[in-house]
């Protein structure tokens, strides 16, 4: 496996990785990060850093990728492996190459409608676009998170088989205590709102403040390290909006503790805004994560989102840009804090959204390719 960072905190590339292992496979996974000794080896597989010489780094951006490209290379041609499976369209290029050279198989992973990302340089979304166009079609299988964008990948590239959907459901179990009401310094008869990851740009957290703020006693809750800049605009707009004793930023909690923090959480959001066509087919993590903890949700009105809400009938769907819009589903759902039935179809969704269905679709693309090295 190729990876443009470290695979420490990326849960997809884990679960997969891991999955890969149980079904039988040797697996590498060769990141673009350091990799201390005594972690060369996590949940099974083993790992390894290409990471460049730090001289490497002052060099221009455009030569600095191209050394991590050959460097990808030059590792995956020592392996010499039977599949070569690339994560996401930084890692197609090389995927491609090192494929090439090897006579391995390749198998592209992308977590995301890259084209539909709106990249800061046009040269970069050009570029996105041209390695795709090269790489894509000559991949031997291609995986994707959500059907909207398999839809796409096919539209685009004009694909005689759809990528296979692996969605970024939740493998995580509920240990521990938890902890979010106590940070919080509230009790059980709080209503408690969560927005687990990162708060970020475009994620609608400003928009959920300005929610909150129509909500009388509601807490809300930031659960994740984000950007020191990003969190103090949002610390002002909380203060701005006569909230600031109500909001929290609370840091990241290990992988193991999260479900049991998120479970005391009265209602999850997830507000990606419709700034891109890539927000628009998107299925966070959080929303899996959410469900598997026993909480409904309020979610952006964005297709993916929708069908996975109203299927289930497990929270509610809101114009993600209008705040009231956002604090009615808030509010709709904290009013059936003790509704039977509202927690027995939560229930119900997150044992269908389960990470054993995905793996399954995982194993047969697998046994597609498996044991086939391409060298003749």
């Amino acid at each position: 496996m190729l990876l443009h960072k470290s695979v420490q905190h990326d849960s997809r590339v884990r679960r997969e990785a891991k999955a890969l292992v149980e079904a039988g496979h040797e697996v590498l996974v060769l990141e673009l990060a350091p990799v201390p000794v005594a972690e060369r080896r996590l949940d099974g597989f083993h790992r390894r850093s290409v990471e460049p010489r730090p001289w490497v780094k002052r060099m221009p951006h455009h030569m600095y990728r191209a050394l991590c490209l050959l460097a990808f290379v030059r590792s995956v041609a020592r392996v010499r492996p039977d599949v070569v499976h690339a994560h996401d369209a930084a890692m197609l290029l090389p995927g491609l190459a090192a494929a090439r050279l090897t006579g391995a198989r390749l198998v592209y992973d992308t977590h995301e409608l890259a084209t539909g990302v709106p990249y800061r340089e046009r040269f970069w979304a050009w570029f996105v676009g041209a390695v795709e166009r090269i790489g894509v079609g000559r991949a031997d299988a291609v995986i994707t998170v959500s059907d909207g964008i398999a839809e796409r990948l096919v539209t685009r590239y004009g694909l005689s088989q759809r990528p296979v959907v692996v969605r970024n459901v939740c493998d995580l179990e509920r240990r521990g205590e938890g902890g979010l009401r106590a940070a919080l310094g509230v009790g059980a008869g709080t209503p408690v709102v969560l927005h687990q990851g990162a708060p970020a740009e475009d994620r609608g957290c400003e928009v959920l403040i300005d929610a909150v703020a129509q909500i009388p006693d509601a807490r809300l809750a930031f659960l994740g390290d984000g950007a020191p800049a990003f969190a103090a605009t949002l610390r002002e707009r909380a203060v701005s909006r006569g909230v600031a004793g109500r909001v929290s930023f609370l840091p990241s909690v290990p992988l193991g503790e999260l479900l049991a923090w998120t479970a005391e959480a009265d209602v999850g959001v997830s507000l990606l805004q419709d700034t891109c066509e890539n927000h628009r087919l998107a299925l966070p993590n959080k929303v899996f994560e959410y469900l598997a903890a026993g909480v409904p949700v309020v979610v952006s009105d964005l297709p993916e989102l929708r069908r996975i809400v109203l299927e289930h009938d497990v929270g509610r769907v809101a114009a993600a840009a209008d705040p009231s819009a956002v604090a009615d589903g808030l509010a709709a759902v904290l009013a059936q804090r003790d509704d039977a039935e509202l927690d027995a179809r939560v229930a119900r969704a997150a044992e269908s959204l389960r990470w054993p269905l995905e793996q399954q679709r995982l194993g047969g693309l697998y046994a597609g390719v498996d044991g086939a090295s391409g060298r003749g």
